[in-house]
C-alpha cells in the first residue's frame, strides 16, 4: 500500500502540496521540536540532537511520513500507516500555521485517497483529550470518538457503503 501512496506523490490539495519526508526537512523538524504548544500533545521527543533527528528522518524516508508545504514552506508533517483494510492517520503542524484549516484540508484529502484509491474501509487517529484543535479537525471530517487508549482518545471513520 505504501507504494501506491508513493506513486500518488506529490499530492496537491487546494492550497497545499504533500511530499515524502526527507532529510532536507531536518531544520523544520528541529523547529517543531522547540514548540512547547505543539510538543505538549506529543511528549517524549523534545531536546533531541540534530544527529538523533537525522536518524529519525532517515527511518521516515523509508516509511509513511509526509511533509506538508504551503508555497514551498514546510508547515506540517502527516502520516498514513496502512494495515490491511484500515489506516492510522497522524499529523503535527507548525504552531504558526494552526487554526487556518490546513490540517482539515490534509485529513480531507487523506480520507478521499484512503477510501477511493486505496479502497480501505476504516481510518483511525488518536489525540489527547486537551487537544481541542485536533478533535475539531477529526470531527469536521466525520470521525467519531470510539474509546480511549492510555491518555489518548481513539477516533475512527468508517467508509460509507
Amino acid at each position: 500500500m505504501q507504494e501506491i501512496i508513493n506513486r500518488l506523490l506529490p499530492i496537491k490539495t487546494e492550497r497545499l502540496v504533500i511530499r515524502k519526508t526527507t532529510k532536507k526537512d531536518i531544520d523544520f523538524i528541529l523547529k517543531i521540536d522547540k514548540q512547547e504548544d505543539t510538543q505538549k500533545f506529543l511528549g517524549g521527543i523534545k531536546n533531541k540532537t540534530r544527529e538523533e533527528r537525522l536518524i529519525f528522518l532517515e527511518k521516515k524516508e523509508q516509511g509513511s511520513s509526509l511533509t506538508v508545504y504551503l508555497n514551498d514552506v514546510p508547515i506540517g508533517f502527516f502520516g498514513i500507516k496502512v494495515n490491511l483494510d484500515s489506516a492510522e492517520l497522524s499529523y503535527i503542524f507548525d504552531s504558526d500555521y494552526t487554526c487556518k484549516g490546513y490540517c482539515t484540508e490534509v485529513v480531507k484529502e487523506a480520507i478521499d485517497i484512503s477510501f477511493n484509491k486505496l479502497k480501505l474501509n476504516k481510518l483511525y487517529a488518536y489525540c489527547k483529550e486537551e487537544n481541542i484543535a485536533s478533535i475539531k479537525v477529526l470531527e469536521k471530517n466525520g470521525f467519531k470518538e470510539n474509546g480511549t487508549k492510555d491518555e489518548f482518545i481513539y477516533y475512527e471513520l468508517r467508509k460509507e457503503v
